[in-house]
């Protein structure tokens, strides 16, 4: 379980890396009042709290919880000389310490694989206020990184990626959050719901960043999937991912990657 959580983290921040200044640009377009209350609910290593507290005035105030004590630790590194009033601390996403219509905004990025969707949203919910937004960044893991990969072996991941999710969740579609959010928020009271889609795009030649999140993701597809896929195809599998071989993903001239975010804008 340890060595998991190590690979997710390395993921993420490979992930955070290589689409920066994307993943920034859906924080400015949120709706944040410069002198409003803020949560990011679970905050993790506080790569997207950091860039909320840059989008708020001086007279504003951000919670950031976590039920991880590492997490909140680099949280508080990751908004260290802020201007806008911070507060990190340990909160359960179930039972969150605040009285409800508490925040303006309430922020929460690809955490529903580790939490219950219904109860999350639901305390969301209640500590939103009756004028504010909870804004919910997700993927669906089926098509969250659109590879450069043959016909037939890109027809044969989302089986395999299915029958993982089975065997480790016992759901194939827990990897899809995004897929039933809008029910999720529906169910929750929210009136109004609204979602945005943004396509992430890079073309060969990939830069630092972008190599190394796919090569990041091309481990975890091989860890994960990979098992799952005929035997046919995780011979195709290791040829196209192998950065010596001339076509591999790695090294086309006219390789194309799209990663697919959607943020869901719920308000009451």
């Amino acid at each position: 379980m340890a060595d998991q959580a190590s690979d997710y983290d390395a993921y993420q921040e490979s992930f955070h890396k290589a689409f920066r200044a994307e993943l920034q640009g859906i924080l400015d377009a949120l709706p944040i009042p410069g002198d409003g209350d803020v949560l990011d609910v679970p905050c993790g290593n506080g790569f997207y709290t950091r860039r909320l507290t840059e989008r708020m005035g001086p007279g504003g105030r951000l919670t950031a919880v976590d039920a991880s004590g590492e997490y909140l630790r680099r949280a508080r590194e990751a908004v260290a000389g802020s201007k806008a009033e911070v507060k990190v601390r340990k909160a359960n996403a179930y039972k969150l310490p605040f009285p409800d219509g508490t925040f303006d905004l309430v922020w929460c990025a690809q955490s529903l694989i580790s939490l219950d969707p219904d109860r999350a949203v639901r305390e969301m919910f209640r500590v939103v206020k009756r004028s504010g937004v909870v804004a919910i960044l997700e993927v669906d893991e089926f098509h969250h990184v659109l590879l450069p990969l043959p016909v037939e072996l890109e027809a044969a991941m989302p089986l395999a990626v299915q029958a993982a999710s089975l065997e480790r969740y016992g759901d194939g579609k827990k990897l899809a959050p995004a897929r039933g959010l809008r029910r999720v928020l529906k169910n929750a009271k929210f009136r109004c719901v609204r979602r945005v889609t943004y396509p992430f795009d890079r073309a060969a030649p990939f830069d630092l960043h972008t190599t190394a999140f796919l090569k990041r993701h091309v481990d975890y597809l091989r860890s994960f999937a990979y098992p799952h896929l005929p035997a046919p195809m995780q011979a195709v599998f290791d040829r196209v991912t192998d950065p010596g071989k001339a076509k591999s993903l790695f090294r086309l001239t006219d390789a194309e990657v799209v990663c697919i975010n959607a943020v869901y804008l719920a308000s009451v």
